[in-house]
């Protein structure tokens, strides 16, 4: 996966395979300042990303299992 920007349908999956080459370029290739910089500031806007896609999927979750549960205790 290429440098590209995050759009909404960017999934948890891409973003992690993208972190993974960009600690790899950076561990193997030894880049240069401006471009450890710009890995670097990638990197930090795909740990944001990432973070935020966890975030919203464990509070969807937590909502989801409120509804089960609601639905449990008005049925018995």
């Amino acid at each position: 996966m290429e440098k590209k920007d995050l759009k909404k349908d960017t999934s948890y999956s891409e973003g992690i395979q993208r972190l993974q080459e960009i600690l790899n370029k950076i561990e193997h290739n030894s880049p240069d300042v401006d471009e450890l910089m710009t890995l670097t500031e990638e990197a930090v806007q795909l740990i944001q990303f990432c973070r935020e896609k966890l975030n919203s999927t464990d509070k969807r979750i937590e909502e989801l299992l409120t509804q089960l549960n609601n639905e449990h205790n008005s049925a018995s």
